[in-house]
């Protein structure tokens, strides 16, 4: 684990394995989102979190909806199962999958070492810091599409002042005080 805890979402439709697993996750020093037996609900809460421990059998359907979620917003996932493992996607092949029973600290051992790949590859990459940006701003704003065109602003400000002028960390640090600015400044404009 890294020397800080992650924001890891529960999507488990079993209360008691559900229950397990928040207190392990707790217990190795990370903060429990869930946990969510609904997919659309843990959809809808994905903006708030770092990991994710995926049931793959949820309700009748699969968390194959929510895995696909996480891969587009480069959020580390694993699957917990009960299955046979040859039913995970060849898309998601490349994530953890561990079979039940299990004991949180494998799976958090993956998500830690997921996250800290992600960092070390492009944290001042464009990418990540538009996703950051989203983050933030969905956190600022009262719903997604008010959040999305915050930052829409905010990029076209970007644009518009600096073009390819910044790169790496200043680049990073830059946008991000252009997103306060921006929310302080027309927060308002972009909930309409």
């Amino acid at each position: 684990m890294t020397g800080n805890g992650l924001r890891i979402m529960v999507v488990e439709d079993d209360f008691l394995v559900a229950s397990k697993l928040a207190s392990e996750i707790r217990a190795n020093g990370d903060q429990v989102v869930g946990p969510f037996a609904d997919i659309q609900d843990a959809i809808g809460r994905v903006s708030v979190i770092q990991g994710a421990i995926l049931d793959v059998r949820m309700q009748g359907g699969t968390s194959f909806p929510v895995a696909d979620f996480l891969a587009d917003c480069g959020i580390p996932f694993v699957f917990l199962t009960g299955y046979d493992l040859r039913q995970i996607p060849f898309r998601f092949q490349d994530r953890g999958v561990f079979a039940k029973p299990s004991t949180a600290s494998p799976l958090l051992a993956n998500l830690h070492r997921q996250h800290d790949a992600i960092l070390l590859e492009g944290e001042d990459s464009l990418d990540a810091v538009v996703i950051e940006m989203l983050r933030r701003a969905r956190h600022l704003m009262p719903d997604d599409s008010s959040a999305e065109r915050l930052v829409e602003g905010v990029l076209l400000r970007a644009i518009a002042e600096a073009g390819n002028r910044l790169q790496g960390p200043a680049m990073r640090s830059w946008l991000m005080t252009l997103l306060r600015d921006e929310h302080q400044q027309r927060g308002r404009f972009h909930l309409h």
